[in-house]
């Protein structure tokens, strides 16, 4: 699947799509993240006073996949799956490993009991992590993941808090998601923006989101831009509480897929540097 053919989210509305049952107090939705440091696990259901989401998370190591399992186990809780009417997964982009277990335990869980399966993007669960963080309405979130090698995944998007409590949130892409030099970007995402969107962005605040403000150095940049240390400081990639949030506003609309037409979504397709490019990314390091 295409990265630019997600919308609102990430999980196209095609032909293969298969419409949710009816959204109920009852029902539950199971989320699970694994594309970055962190794996977290979370389940969302719509109570008297609007969403409610209990998850939990721990870092990511070489048991994640078992430990992945049995989290889902622990935030479940009884009588474990036989409420859960839709997943949704952390589709990427991201670490290759994390984002094929998320979508393995999602595709097993869903196929056993014929769920559908909602396909979130990382980069727009990000940037509504961040407009919940910071208590905004909307905003337009500026979203920058360390894609490791030296590379970023980043991604410019407007996102509007629900309208009411039983809704989710609505993240609309303006440009990505894209892979470049950390030098590049997101100074290019903003211009670039700005030139296609002035009307629809004019006024609105603008927030940080992702690890790679941190972990890639890139707060000097917004602080040159924005004058907001704060907002970078907890700047974060997406969890499973946000997949959940973000996937509940895709299974409202029938943006699902059955669970053999899951798949992560892929920006570039190399895992590893040669021994010449590694040279090459320890001098650019050094330089800085």
């Amino acid at each position: 699947m295409n990265a630019n053919t997600m919308m609102s989210g990430v999980a196209p509305c095609a032909a293969h799509s298969i419409r949710p049952p009816a959204v109920s107090p009852g029902g539950r939705l199971l989320a699970i993240a694994s594309s970055g440091a962190c794996v977290s696990v979370a389940v969302l259901r719509a109570g008297p006073a609007g969403l409610e989401c209990d998850s939990i998370a721990e870092p990511a190591g070489a048991e994640q996949s078992t430990r992945l399992l049995a989290m889902i186990d622990e935030v479940l809780g009884q009588p474990g799956l036989a409420t859960v009417s839709a997943i949704a997964f952390d589709a990427g982009p991201g670490a290759f490993t994390g984002l094929r277990i998320a979508c393995a335990v999602a595709q097993g869980l869903a196929f056993a009991r014929t769920l559908p399966v909602i396909m979130v993007g990382s980069l727009e669960a990000a940037a509504w992590r961040s407009l919940r963080q910071h208590g905004a309405s909307q905003a337009i979130v500026r979203v920058a993941n360390d894609a490791r090698m030296g590379e970023l995944y980043a991604m410019l998007c407007q996102v509007r808090a629900p309208e009411s409590p039983g809704d989710g949130p609505l993240v609309t892409p303006l440009t990505g998601p894209l892979l470049a030099r950390p030098e590049a970007l997101p100074q290019a995402l903003a211009r670039a923006a700005l030139e296609q969107h002035r009307p629809e962005l004019a006024g609105q605040p603008w927030l940080p989101a992702g690890d790679a403000w941190i972990t890639v150095e890139l707060a000097s940049e917004w602080a040159q831009d924005f004058g907001d240390d704060g907002a970078v400081r907890a700047a974060q990639p997406a969890d499973a509480r946000a997949i959940a949030e973000l996937g509940w506003t895709l299974w409202r609309e029938g943006c699902t897929v059955v669970a053999e037409q899951a798949a992560p979504v892929y920006v570039r397709d190399k895992v590893a540097l040669d021994v010449d490019e590694q040279a090459r990314l320890r001098r650019q390091r050094a330089a800085r």
